[in-house]
């Protein structure tokens, strides 16, 4: 049982690569050229069926970490307190029904890196800055430090 609150239940799945992109373009989105890499990722394909899941928001203070953590600390205080990795294509799904997300602080989708290659994107975070709605990826090294108003999605189990 997880000691967090539920942020939203969002739907995910039911929709083709393509639909979702073009669900995403049609309403504004805006991506980054790391976005785009990960939306040719193998496990950027959603379910076939639509599923209802619960998420919640934290920030890494929440787990008693400081501004410089390991990535794969932070997943096991989460994991130890029944939170899970989010699928990668739970972001797209996420920025789609989060279009009133306020200014400021953006949401990093907690998920696993779907390459080694350290070139490669870890993952997305969403973010309203400047009246734009975006879906962005990002890399980061294991160990990185985190804007302190950065907040975090998990699957709660």
């Amino acid at each position: 049982m997880s000691r967090f609150e539920v942020f939203k239940e969002i739907s995910v799945g039911g929709l083709t690569k393509e639909e979702l992109i073009q669900r995403l373009v049609s309403k504004g989105i805006q991506f980054n050229k790391y976005a785009n890499e990960l939306f040719e990722h193998q496990l950027f394909s959603s379910e076939n069926k639509i599923e209802k899941v619960k998420i919640a928001k934290m920030k890494h203070s929440d787990f008693g970490l400081d501004d410089l953590f390991s990535y794969q600390e932070f997943l096991n205080r989460a994991s130890s307190d029944g939170l899970r990795p989010c699928p990668l294509y739970l972001a797209a799904f996420l920025r789609l029904e989060y279009l009133d997300q306020p200014e400021g602080p953006y949401l990093t989708i907690a998920s696993i890196k779907p390459e080694s290659d350290p070139n490669y994107p870890n993952g997305f975070y969403i973010r309203n800055h400047e009246k734009s709605l975006w879906l962005r990826g990002y890399r980061a090294d294991d160990f990185c430090e985190h804007p302190k108003g950065n907040e975090f999605i998990f699957l709660m189990s």
